[in-house]
């Protein structure tokens, strides 16, 4: 039996997503197999190059294909793990994000924003500093957010209400750092839109709002989710995000100014859905196993 495999860094990255896959698959008559980054290996020679897993070969007559969640780490080696063996495989097994991954191995916020500019993606006005004195020399309109570069799920964001804030928290931070945060505009809204796009097609939205003093609106921040009715208008902007990025699977978070103009925030190629299969009823786990045998019936 063909199998989709799942690679995380632990047994708990992940583990809503996964056992929602794995318990959706097997409805389908389809095996998961989740594993650990650090199980990978490789033969790499001239003729036969050969990926392996728990020191399986990987070959497109056992493996559906392969579905990555993140695998950071401060060296990169499972990153690099993760590209060789999507360039090994090639095209004989699926490897969902394919392209994304092969493009930009570490799509952080500010490669993002890099690309959605070249593709005419709207996006928040961004400044980005390398020193203390840039940061603090600008003229300002507050409040102001500052969010690292590599942040996730909000934890890294900051909002500033006055120059004393900023300068507060400047004085504290290594210089050196400075270069992996965006500084913007803090949009009035307190609530942005999720939309999860599988194998081009945006599937559903989300709404994210801020909850009592909480600035923030995502869902592992507490933040209160609600089944969004997307426009057409917000499907297409979440679909071209999703096909300029190279990505099979994506969560897309759009954001409102005060005129109903929409922002892209940022993709995340790895999202999680908890809060997005609460929210809106939509199976994504059921979609995704779906998608991995579409792929292989082509």
């Amino acid at each position: 039996m063909k199998k989709i495999i799942t690679f995380t860094m632990s047994l708990k990255q992940s583990q809503f997503e996964v056992e929602r896959l794995v318990t959706e698959a097997s409805k389908l008559g389809v095996e998961v197999n989740r594993v650990l980054y650090r199980e990978l290996s490789f033969d790499l020679n001239d003729n036969n190059s050969k990926v392996f897993v728990r020191g399986e070969e990987v070959t497109e007559e056992n493996t559906l294909g392969m579905w990555f969640r993140v695998a950071g780490t401060k060296s990169g080696k499972y990153t690099e793990g993760r590209n060789l063996a999507i360039r090994t495989l090639g095209e004989k097994v699926f490897c969902c994000n394919r392209r994304g991954y092969l493009e930009w191995a570490r799509m952080g916020k500010i490669a993002q924003h890099g690309l959605f500019l070249e593709n005419e993606i709207p996006i928040v006005p961004t400044n980005i500093f390398y020193t203390k004195d840039q940061v603090l020399a600008n003229d300002w309109v507050y409040p102001v957010i500052a969010k690292h570069e590599k942040g996730y799920q909000g934890k890294s964001v900051r909002k500033f209400e006055n120059r004393r804030e900023l300068e507060k928290w400047v004085k504290k931070v290594n210089e050196k750092n400075i270069g992996m945060f965006l500084w913007q505009k803090c949009l009035p809204t307190r609530w942005d839109i999720r939309v999860i796009v599988l194998d081009g097609k945006a599937i559903g939205g989300m709404k994210r709002s801020a909850v009592g003093e909480e600035f923030r609106s995502n869902f592992s921040l507490g933040g209160a989710v609600e089944v969004y009715n997307l426009s057409d208008k917000e499907k297409l902007l979440a679909e071209k995000v999703a096909r300029v990025c190279g990505l099979d699977y994506c969560g897309v978070d759009i954001m409102k100014d005060e005129l109903g103009n929409d922002y892209i925030l940022e993709v995340n190629r790895q999202c999680q859905f908890q809060g997005f299969e609460k929210s809106t009823g939509i199976n994504v786990a059921k979609a995704v196993v779906e998608m991995f045998l579409k792929k292989n019936n082509k």
